[in-house]
């Protein structure tokens, strides 16, 4: 059975004046298109409403119950469609950011912060996870965007690199004097390094970088959180080789040392979005904002973070 809202409406105000002008008046409607919309109804239902004379209109007895039906639906329909618009709005001021942990912890506070001020009560969740499983979260429509370090090949998403930052060394204590002048790749095979397992972007730029001189890259302590990287800087264990955005947040950490790899790998980073679908005004704004934060990072640490690359994905 084809029938709609407005046909109802249509019914229900005929049904109110008896009147097919008066009922083409309030409708804003020619009385011929009332007249075909009211044989259409009665022909869908298999039912005649009216009964019409050259000087009348009335409901049949069918079509006064059917008035007390359509009265109900259309009652239920406003009511499901005032549902469906609270939740739209409540939707439309929520937003969803995956992005791994070190780069949450640097730039998303800043978009949080934003987004706050522009639209106080703004509903933010954060996906500080591995980049993988950043994607991943994209892909299943639990993150409205992802900020990763690879560009993914997947054929449903786009990537837009925003900055690349390079590796960078670090230590404390009597690793710090090995650590006085920048080192190349071949140096740092001598070197206890600590790094981030093989599920992290750093861990397979190094091994990359390393394969294309035809060597295993074969670091001493591989970890899950750049904090548990800190903690076994802070005990002397080994130097850390992590790209500099994986770095900042350790940083302030007394007595620390860093060095640059004057030959080593430089790191994609950018916004992952699906190629399907159109991102709302609030989603956008948040994009905007690690935009314009990374731009920030770039020219407040140049050399260690470059601008994008010409080449587009």
């Amino acid at each position: 059975m084809n029938i709609s809202p407005r046909q109802l409406r249509m019914f229900l105000v005929l049904s109110d004046t008896l009147n097919f002008s008066k009922a083409a008046e309030q409708l804003f409607i020619s009385q011929p298109a009332l007249t075909k919309a009211i044989q259409d109804l009665e022909g869908e239902l298999g039912l005649t409403l009216f009964e019409r004379t050259t000087r009348s209109v009335r409901l049949t007895p069918g079509g006064a119950r059917m008035a007390v039906v359509a009265r109900s639906v259309l009652g239920e329909f406003e009511a499901g469609l005032l549902r469906f618009q609270s939740s739209a709005e409540r939707e439309a001021a929520q937003v969803s950011i995956a992005a791994w942990p070190s780069l949450a912890h640097v730039v998303l506070p800043s978009v949080c912060a934003a987004l706050e001020r522009q639209r106080p009560g703004v509903q933010i969740t954060l996906h500080d996870v591995a980049n993988s499983a950043c994607i991943q979260r994209l892909l299943n429509h639990q993150a409205d965007f992802a900020l990763a370090s690879v560009a993914p090949t997947h054929p449903e998403l786009r990537y837009e690199e925003l900055l690349r930052d390079r590796f960078v060394l670090l230590g404390c204590g009597k690793w710090r004097k090995r650590l006085a002048a920048p080192l190349r790749m071949d140096e740092l095979l001598e070197l206890p390094l600590i790094t981030l397992t093989d599920a992290s972007t750093a861990m397979r730029y190094m091994s990359a970088a390393y394969l294309q001189r035809g060597i295993e890259y074969r670091p001493k302590m591989q970890v899950d959180q750049v904090a548990t990287v800190a903690g076994l800087i802070r005990k002397e264990v080994g130097i850390a080789v992590l790209p500099w955005l994986g770095v900042m947040p350790i940083l302030a950490m007394s007595g620390i040392q860093t060095a640059e790899i004057i030959d080593g790998p430089l790191r994609s980073v950018g916004i992952v979005t699906r190629r399907q679908g159109y991102p709302g005004p609030l989603v956008q704004a948040a994009m905007e904002e690690v935009r314009a934060i990374s731009r920030e990072l770039v020219g407040r640490y140049p050399g260690r973070m470059l601008p994008p690359s010409a080449r587009r994905r």
